[in-house]
């Protein structure tokens, strides 16, 4: 059998879906698997080499008389499968097998403008985590073919560095701070003063470094110095993950970085503010969620400029759960 797995967008989306199709290979070994991906983010399945990458390019689809003519050349790489598995749930993951004639076509409970339509093995939507979305399909599907226990999460820092991998202990020395988000979820940063208050608290005790993204250069100008914190250097995606593992514990926003830990095993502690606990939460097993859950919170506004949800997230709350974890 031949499956198409299926998510686009975001880095952090994808990091979420990985556990579950870790699972899917190894429950299902003798299944050949290919992924639809957007061009952007195809790096990130290179430690899976049983994943055959199927490739969208973003540019493409970003004007509407042109998306489909890209939906079509992508779907004719994909009709060879008996089934597909969205991990998405809107228009464009559900509309490519639909065009592929797939004719199997598995919906993880998420359908956003109208993707069920092209749908016709829907499971039913539940208020939950996308990790655990992804492993809810997982499970489904492999209940489908008489293999159980697919939708456990466990971490991949076996999978992706081999037995090499240090083991997480558990009270933690190292800790990993990331100030950043995305140009696009800069509303979810914690505010600086915040990050420097702790930062000034856990160097006291504990072994600490920033991590910092690509296109945050204007913080490693200043915050490294200001701190008296070294970061991390500049180094490619998985490359900065083994950069990762070498830290017992990650306190970070919601961003990629807090998810790649989490896949990778490392405990984090996550600050969230607008972020939805639930539906962009963290495996149970994997680590706390901070969130004073204000009235307007979770929330979608991206242009908010009171952000009060994380000025009043203070740094003494953070570190009396790294005092009670510990």
């Amino acid at each position: 059998m031949r499956v198409a797995l299926i998510r686009l967008s975001a880095i952090g989306d994808i990091l979420r879906c990985l556990p579950a199709w870790q699972n899917l290979h190894e429950g299902l070994p003798e299944i050949e698997f290919c992924a639809v991906i957007e061009d952007r983010h195809e790096y990130l399945l290179k430690p899976f080499k049983w994943i055959h990458p199927v490739v969208l390019e973003r540019k493409k689809i970003g004007n509407p008389l042109n998306a489909m003519k890209e939906f079509r050349i992508v779907a004719d790489q994909i009709k060879h499968c008996e089934v597909s598995l969205d991990f998405h749930g809107v228009f464009k993951s559900s509309v490519i097998p639909y065009i592929a004639s797939i004719p199997v076509r598995w919906g993880d409970g998420i359908h956003k403008e109208g993707a069920h339509w092209f749908q016709n093995q829907i499971l039913p939507y539940k208020n939950q985590s996308r990790y655990d979305q992804a492993l809810g399909l997982a499970e489904a599907f492999g209940r489908s073919q008489n293999v159980k226990h697919l939708g456990q999460f466990r971490s991949l820092r076996k999978v992706i560095f081999g037995s090499e991998a240090p083991e997480v202990i558990s009270k933690p020395t190292k800790i990993l701070l990331v100030p950043g988000a995305s140009l696009r979820g800069a509303h979810k940063r914690w505010p600086l003063n915040h990050w420097l208050n702790l930062a000034e608290q856990l160097k006291k005790k504990k072994d600490l470094a920033w991590c910092l993204g690509p296109g945050e250069d204007h913080l490693r100008s200043w915050l490294i110095e200001a701190s008296d914190v070294p970061a991390l250097p500049k180094l490619p995606f998985w490359e900065m993950a083994e950069q990762l593992i070498q830290y017992d514990h990650v306190i970070s926003g919601d961003t990629s970085i807090l998810h790649l830990a989490v896949v990778l095993g490392i405990p984090v502690t996550a600050l969230y503010g607008p972020s939805d606990p639930i539906i962009a939460g963290i495996p149970s097993s994997s680590g706390k969620i901070l969130s004073n859950q204000i009235d307007c919170s979770p929330c979608r506004d991206r242009g908010c400029q009171r952000v009060t949800c994380l000025q009043d997230l203070r740094p003494k709350q953070v570190l009396d759960l790294l005092e009670f974890s510990a």
